[in-house]
């Protein structure tokens, strides 16, 4: 049976790596027209929306795999 976790973890940890693509690509247009301390701050927010993201999705699946590991004990 697959668990609430198991599906909710990676889509949530999928759509934090979209929203810091986005705010990256805000960060570049506010760039563009020169609001350097708002492209700075969405250049902070996209890193640590990116890191999150990125973090949720490598303990997923580092739990799948000893999961999985403890299983075939």
């Amino acid at each position: 049976m697959v668990k609430a976790r198991d599906v909710v973890t990676p889509i949530i940890g999928f759509i934090l790596v979209g929203f810091s693509i986005y705010v990256f690509l805000s960060a570049l247009r506010l760039m563009i027209i020169r609001d350097v301390p708002s492209s700075l701050l969405a250049t902070l927010i996209g890193f640590v929306s990116l890191s999150g993201g990125i973090t949720m999705i490598r303990t997923w699946s580092l739990t799948r795999y000893l999961a999985e590991k403890k299983e075939e004990k």
